[in-house]
């Protein structure tokens, strides 16, 4: 059960990880695939560094949270995709409800609860 879980926020990491290049390395694609568009070059950096820090730094943590005794690093990643969750939240509420965003909020609350598992299951054999 542990290595299936473990598989699963391995292969969760790779997806992160290769999302987080896009908006790095391939800004304009990702962009318009998530309908964001800066005005700016300003605002072309700081969705690139937010946008990739966010998922670079969750596959991180993840791939952290993997090695043994380090499955701490799990939490950390399950909260920040709890903070993303509740953003999306946030803005349902004040900017009103975008059926297309609806897959990122179960996504988002699924992998806080794979990490969580994951973490707990890593330190129940400890």
């Amino acid at each position: 059960m542990i290595l299936g879980l473990k598989i699963a926020c391995g292969l969760y990491a790779v997806l992160m990880g290769l999302l987080g290049a896009r908006w790095w390395f391939a800004f304009d694609g990702i962009a318009a695939e998530w309908a964001v568009q800066s005005l700016s070059v300003l605002g072309t950096n700081n969705l690139t560094a937010d946008m990739g820090s966010l998922f670079l730094g969750g596959a991180a943590m993840i791939a952290l949270g993997l090695r043994a005794r380090q499955s701490t690093w799990l939490l950390a990643a399950a909260l920040l995709m709890a903070v993303a969750a509740a953003g999306r939240l946030v803005a349902y509420a004040t900017v009103g409800y975008a059926p297309g965003a609806l897959v990122a909020l179960i996504v988002e609350v699924l992998s806080c609860v794979l990490l969580v598992v994951t973490h707990r299951r890593m330190t129940a054999t400890d």
